[in-house]
Protein backbone atom coordinates (compact mmCIF):
# COMPACT_ATOMS: atom_id res chain seq x y z
CA UNK A 1 0.00 0.00 0.00
CA UNK A 2 1.52 3.39 -0.95
CA UNK A 3 2.69 5.45 2.00
CA UNK A 4 4.55 8.73 2.54
CA UNK A 5 8.30 8.77 3.09
CA UNK A 6 10.24 11.54 4.82
CA UNK A 7 13.17 12.84 2.76
CA UNK A 8 15.87 14.94 4.43
CA UNK A 9 17.80 17.32 2.19
CA UNK A 10 19.64 20.61 2.70
CA UNK A 11 21.07 22.74 -0.13
CA UNK A 12 24.09 23.65 1.99
CA UNK A 13 25.32 20.08 1.57
CA UNK A 14 26.17 21.22 -1.96
CA UNK A 15 28.70 23.69 -0.52
CA UNK A 16 31.03 20.84 0.42
CA UNK A 17 33.43 21.47 -2.47
CA UNK A 18 35.74 18.54 -3.16
CA UNK A 19 37.30 20.04 -6.28
CA UNK A 20 37.07 19.38 -9.99
CA UNK A 21 36.78 15.74 -11.06
CA UNK A 22 36.40 14.39 -7.52
CA UNK A 23 33.94 11.46 -7.53
CA UNK A 24 32.13 12.62 -4.36
CA UNK A 25 30.82 15.88 -5.82
CA UNK A 26 27.75 18.08 -5.32
CA UNK A 27 26.18 16.88 -8.57
CA UNK A 28 25.47 13.58 -6.84
CA UNK A 29 22.78 15.21 -4.71
CA UNK A 30 21.50 17.35 -7.55
CA UNK A 31 20.91 14.36 -9.82
CA UNK A 32 19.36 12.20 -7.10
CA UNK A 33 17.06 14.99 -5.92
CA UNK A 34 15.90 15.66 -9.48
CA UNK A 35 15.13 11.98 -9.98
CA UNK A 36 12.94 11.95 -6.88
CA UNK A 37 11.16 15.18 -7.78
CA UNK A 38 10.35 13.83 -11.25
CA UNK A 39 9.34 10.35 -10.12
CA UNK A 40 5.73 9.11 -10.45
CA UNK A 41 5.60 8.73 -6.66
CA UNK A 42 6.86 12.28 -5.97
CA UNK A 43 3.63 13.26 -4.19
CA UNK A 44 4.38 10.65 -1.53
CA UNK A 45 7.68 12.31 -0.63
CA UNK A 46 7.59 14.75 2.26
CA UNK A 47 10.68 16.95 2.10
CA UNK A 48 12.30 18.03 5.37
CA UNK A 49 15.16 20.45 6.01
CA UNK A 50 17.53 19.06 8.65
CA UNK A 51 19.16 21.05 11.41
CA UNK A 52 22.91 20.80 12.01
CA UNK A 53 23.62 17.99 14.44
CA UNK A 54 24.58 19.10 17.93
CA UNK A 55 28.19 18.55 18.93
CA UNK A 56 27.18 16.25 21.78
CA UNK A 57 25.86 13.66 19.32
CA UNK A 58 29.00 13.76 17.22
CA UNK A 59 30.98 13.24 20.40
CA UNK A 60 28.98 10.14 21.29
CA UNK A 61 30.83 8.52 18.36
CA UNK A 62 33.90 10.68 17.70
CA UNK A 63 36.24 12.21 20.24
CA UNK A 64 35.88 15.92 21.04
CA UNK A 65 39.44 16.36 19.77
CA UNK A 66 38.56 14.83 16.41
CA UNK A 67 35.43 16.95 16.01
CA UNK A 68 37.46 20.06 16.82
CA UNK A 69 40.16 18.99 14.35
CA UNK A 70 37.62 18.73 11.51
CA UNK A 71 36.08 22.08 12.44
CA UNK A 72 39.45 23.82 12.53
CA UNK A 73 40.71 22.17 9.35
CA UNK A 74 37.68 23.51 7.49
CA UNK A 75 37.87 26.97 9.04
CA UNK A 76 41.53 27.19 8.05
CA UNK A 77 40.69 26.34 4.46
CA UNK A 78 42.68 23.13 4.28
CA UNK A 79 42.21 20.95 1.21
CA UNK A 80 42.19 17.54 2.89
CA UNK A 81 41.30 15.92 6.21
CA UNK A 82 43.66 13.11 7.28
CA UNK A 83 43.82 11.22 3.98
CA UNK A 84 44.31 12.66 0.52
CA UNK A 85 41.05 11.35 -0.92
CA UNK A 86 38.96 13.09 1.77
CA UNK A 87 38.77 16.60 0.35
CA UNK A 88 37.38 19.49 2.39
CA UNK A 89 36.76 23.22 2.08
CA UNK A 90 35.67 26.02 4.38
CA UNK A 91 32.01 24.91 4.18
CA UNK A 92 32.62 21.20 4.70
CA UNK A 93 32.15 21.27 8.47
CA UNK A 94 28.68 22.78 8.13
CA UNK A 95 27.80 20.27 5.42
CA UNK A 96 28.97 17.42 7.65
CA UNK A 97 26.86 18.72 10.54
CA UNK A 98 23.84 18.84 8.23
CA UNK A 99 24.57 15.37 6.87
CA UNK A 100 24.58 13.89 10.36
CA UNK A 101 21.60 16.10 11.20
CA UNK A 102 19.68 14.56 8.32
CA UNK A 103 20.33 11.10 9.74
CA UNK A 104 19.08 12.15 13.17
CA UNK A 105 16.09 13.92 11.62
CA UNK A 106 15.20 10.72 9.82
CA UNK A 107 15.22 8.85 13.14
CA UNK A 108 12.88 11.45 14.63
CA UNK A 109 10.58 11.21 11.62
CA UNK A 110 10.15 7.48 12.15
CA UNK A 111 9.74 7.58 15.92
CA UNK A 112 7.99 10.92 16.46
CA UNK A 113 6.20 11.85 13.24
CA UNK A 114 4.45 8.66 12.17
CA UNK A 115 6.58 7.69 9.17
CA UNK A 116 7.56 4.07 8.67
CA UNK A 117 10.50 5.01 6.47
CA UNK A 118 12.80 7.99 5.98
CA UNK A 119 15.75 8.73 3.69
CA UNK A 120 18.58 11.18 4.35
CA UNK A 121 19.72 12.58 1.00
CA UNK A 122 22.80 14.42 2.23
CA UNK A 123 26.57 14.53 1.86
CA UNK A 124 29.36 14.05 2.80
CA UNK A 125 28.88 10.32 3.38
CA UNK A 126 30.03 8.72 6.61
CA UNK A 127 30.60 4.98 6.83
CA UNK A 128 34.41 5.08 6.46
CA UNK A 129 34.87 7.64 9.26
CA UNK A 130 36.16 6.04 12.45
CA UNK A 131 36.27 7.46 15.94
CA UNK A 132 39.46 9.42 15.29
CA UNK A 133 39.96 9.48 11.53
CA UNK A 134 38.44 10.86 8.32
CA UNK A 135 38.83 8.65 5.28
CA UNK A 136 37.10 7.52 2.11
CA UNK A 137 35.34 10.88 1.52
CA UNK A 138 33.80 10.67 5.04
CA UNK A 139 34.12 13.12 7.95
CA UNK A 140 31.54 12.06 10.57
CA UNK A 141 29.93 8.63 10.68
CA UNK A 142 26.30 9.53 10.02
CA UNK A 143 24.81 6.07 10.43
CA UNK A 144 26.70 5.46 13.68
CA UNK A 145 25.53 8.80 15.07
CA UNK A 146 21.96 7.93 14.06
CA UNK A 147 22.18 4.53 15.75
CA UNK A 148 23.52 6.01 18.98
CA UNK A 149 20.86 8.73 18.90
CA UNK A 150 18.09 6.16 18.42
CA UNK A 151 19.44 4.01 21.22
CA UNK A 152 19.70 6.83 23.74
CA UNK A 153 16.67 8.90 22.73
CA UNK A 154 14.14 6.14 22.15
CA UNK A 155 15.50 3.42 24.40
CA UNK A 156 16.32 0.93 21.67
CA UNK A 157 18.39 -2.09 22.65
CA UNK A 158 18.88 -3.77 19.26
CA UNK A 159 19.60 -1.93 15.99
CA UNK A 160 20.58 -3.51 12.69
CA UNK A 161 22.74 -1.60 10.21
CA UNK A 162 22.79 -3.06 6.71
CA UNK A 163 25.55 -1.48 4.64
CA UNK A 164 25.25 -2.32 0.95
CA UNK A 165 27.74 0.29 -0.26
CA UNK A 166 30.24 -1.51 -2.49
CA UNK A 167 33.07 -0.45 -0.16
CA UNK A 168 33.30 -2.02 3.26
CA UNK A 169 31.96 0.21 6.04
CA UNK A 170 35.15 -0.05 8.06
CA UNK A 171 34.41 2.98 10.22
CA UNK A 172 30.99 1.69 11.28
CA UNK A 173 32.44 -1.75 11.94
CA UNK A 174 35.21 -0.34 14.12
CA UNK A 175 32.79 1.79 16.13
CA UNK A 176 30.41 -1.07 16.95
CA UNK A 177 32.81 -4.04 16.88
CA UNK A 178 32.42 -4.60 20.62
CA UNK A 179 28.83 -3.40 21.00
CA UNK A 180 25.99 -5.76 22.01
CA UNK A 181 23.32 -3.37 20.72
CA UNK A 182 24.22 -3.13 17.01
CA UNK A 183 24.16 -5.90 14.40
CA UNK A 184 26.35 -4.64 11.56
CA UNK A 185 25.98 -6.40 8.21
CA UNK A 186 28.14 -5.32 5.28
CA UNK A 187 27.78 -6.43 1.65
CA UNK A 188 30.82 -5.21 -0.25
CA UNK A 189 33.34 -6.01 -2.94
CA UNK A 190 36.68 -7.47 -1.89
CA UNK A 191 39.43 -6.87 -2.80
CA UNK A 192 38.60 -3.18 -2.91
CA UNK A 193 39.19 -0.07 -0.79
CA UNK A 194 39.46 0.02 2.23
CA UNK A 195 40.70 -3.59 2.04
CA UNK A 196 38.84 -4.81 5.11
CA UNK A 197 35.64 -6.73 5.78
CA UNK A 198 36.79 -10.35 5.68
CA UNK A 199 34.48 -13.17 6.79
CA UNK A 200 36.49 -13.70 9.97
CA UNK A 201 35.88 -10.13 11.22
CA UNK A 202 32.86 -10.93 13.40
CA UNK A 203 33.05 -8.69 16.47
CA UNK A 204 34.65 -8.90 19.88
CA UNK A 205 33.72 -9.02 23.57
CA UNK A 206 30.01 -8.19 23.99
CA UNK A 207 29.75 -7.69 20.23
CA UNK A 208 31.12 -11.10 19.31
CA UNK A 209 29.13 -12.50 16.39
CA UNK A 210 27.33 -9.22 15.72
CA UNK A 211 29.48 -8.16 12.76
CA UNK A 212 28.54 -10.01 9.57
CA UNK A 213 30.82 -9.38 6.61
CA UNK A 214 29.73 -10.62 3.20
CA UNK A 215 32.53 -9.87 0.71
CA UNK A 216 31.79 -10.37 -2.99
CA UNK A 217 34.31 -10.96 -5.77
CA UNK A 218 34.41 -8.87 -8.93
CA UNK A 219 31.48 -9.53 -11.22
CA UNK A 220 28.99 -10.58 -8.54
CA UNK A 221 25.29 -10.23 -9.39
CA UNK A 222 21.98 -9.65 -7.65
CA UNK A 223 21.57 -13.42 -7.36
CA UNK A 224 24.69 -13.54 -5.20
CA UNK A 225 23.36 -10.68 -3.06
CA UNK A 226 19.96 -12.29 -2.49
CA UNK A 227 21.57 -15.62 -1.62
CA UNK A 228 23.75 -13.97 1.02
CA UNK A 229 20.80 -12.07 2.48
CA UNK A 230 18.80 -15.27 2.88
CA UNK A 231 21.59 -17.60 3.99
CA UNK A 232 23.94 -15.39 6.01
CA UNK A 233 22.03 -12.34 7.23
CA UNK A 234 18.48 -13.63 7.82
CA UNK A 235 19.57 -16.21 10.44
CA UNK A 236 21.34 -13.42 12.35
CA UNK A 237 18.23 -11.25 12.21
CA UNK A 238 16.17 -14.08 13.67
CA UNK A 239 18.60 -14.39 16.57
CA UNK A 240 19.05 -10.65 17.14
CA UNK A 241 15.48 -9.39 16.53
CA UNK A 242 16.33 -5.75 15.74
CA UNK A 243 13.96 -2.95 16.72
CA UNK A 244 15.13 -0.66 13.90
CA UNK A 245 16.81 -1.10 10.53
CA UNK A 246 19.34 1.46 9.32
CA UNK A 247 20.62 1.27 5.76
CA UNK A 248 24.00 2.64 4.77
CA UNK A 249 22.72 3.16 1.25
CA UNK A 250 25.58 3.38 -1.19
CA UNK A 251 24.72 2.85 -4.84
CA UNK A 252 28.22 2.14 -6.14
CA UNK A 253 27.66 -1.60 -6.63
CA UNK A 254 25.90 -0.53 -9.83
CA UNK A 255 27.46 -2.01 -12.94
CA UNK A 256 28.19 1.48 -14.34
CA UNK A 257 29.92 2.83 -11.24
CA UNK A 258 33.53 3.81 -12.00
CA UNK A 259 34.96 2.81 -8.61
CA UNK A 260 33.95 -0.86 -8.44
CA UNK A 261 33.19 -4.01 -10.43
CA UNK A 262 29.85 -5.41 -9.24
CA UNK A 263 27.01 -6.06 -11.68
CA UNK A 264 23.90 -4.63 -10.01
CA UNK A 265 21.33 -2.76 -12.09
CA UNK A 266 19.27 0.20 -10.89
CA UNK A 267 16.11 -1.85 -10.33
CA UNK A 268 18.01 -4.29 -8.13
CA UNK A 269 18.05 -1.65 -5.40
CA UNK A 270 14.27 -1.95 -5.34
CA UNK A 271 14.67 -5.68 -4.65
CA UNK A 272 17.24 -5.12 -1.91
CA UNK A 273 15.04 -2.51 -0.28
CA UNK A 274 11.99 -4.76 -0.45
CA UNK A 275 13.90 -7.51 1.30
CA UNK A 276 14.83 -5.18 4.16
CA UNK A 277 11.25 -3.90 4.37
CA UNK A 278 10.03 -7.47 4.74
CA UNK A 279 12.38 -8.06 7.65
CA UNK A 280 11.50 -4.71 9.19
CA UNK A 281 7.81 -5.67 9.18
CA UNK A 282 8.65 -8.91 10.98
CA UNK A 283 11.10 -7.61 13.54
CA UNK A 284 10.99 -3.81 13.81
CA UNK A 285 7.38 -2.64 13.36
CA UNK A 286 8.32 -1.66 9.81
CA UNK A 287 10.83 0.99 10.89
CA UNK A 288 13.53 1.72 8.30
CA UNK A 289 15.88 4.70 8.06
CA UNK A 290 18.15 4.97 5.02
CA UNK A 291 21.21 7.21 4.79
CA UNK A 292 23.05 8.01 1.57
CA UNK A 293 26.62 6.78 1.30
CA UNK A 294 28.38 6.33 -2.08
CA UNK A 295 27.44 6.08 -5.75
CA UNK A 296 29.52 7.95 -8.31
CA UNK A 297 27.95 7.49 -11.75
CA UNK A 298 25.38 10.28 -11.79
CA UNK A 299 22.74 8.60 -13.96
CA UNK A 300 23.12 5.26 -12.21
CA UNK A 301 22.94 6.98 -8.82
CA UNK A 302 19.79 8.91 -9.75
CA UNK A 303 18.04 5.82 -11.11
CA UNK A 304 19.09 3.66 -8.16
CA UNK A 305 18.01 6.21 -5.55
CA UNK A 306 14.64 6.47 -7.28
CA UNK A 307 14.24 2.68 -7.22
CA UNK A 308 15.24 2.56 -3.56
CA UNK A 309 12.83 5.27 -2.50
CA UNK A 310 10.06 3.83 -4.70
CA UNK A 311 10.32 0.65 -2.65
CA UNK A 312 10.16 2.68 0.57
CA UNK A 313 6.92 4.30 -0.64
CA UNK A 314 5.42 0.97 -1.72
CA UNK A 315 5.36 -0.42 1.80
CA UNK A 316 4.47 -4.02 2.57
CA UNK A 317 1.60 -5.72 4.38
CA UNK A 318 2.44 -7.01 7.83
CA UNK A 319 3.25 -10.74 7.83
CA UNK A 320 0.93 -13.19 9.55
CA UNK A 321 3.79 -14.83 11.47
CA UNK A 322 7.51 -14.51 12.02
CA UNK A 323 9.73 -16.25 9.49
Amino acid sequence: MPRPVAIFYHPDCLLHDTGAHHPERPERLISAKAALEEAPFAKLLHWHTPEPVKAKWIEKIHSPEYRHYIEEACLQGRSFADSGETAICSESYRAALLSAGGAIGAIDAVFNEGYSAAFSLTRPPGHHASTEKAMGFCLFNNVAIAAQYAEETFGLERICIIDWDVHHGNGTQDIFFGSPSVLFCSLHQLPLYPHSGEFHETGTRAGAGLTVNCPFPNGSTIEHYMEVLEEDILPKLREFKPELFLISAGFDAHRHDPLADIELESHHYHLLTQWILQQAEIFAKGRVVSILEGGYHLDALAESVAEHVRALTDGLPAPTSQS
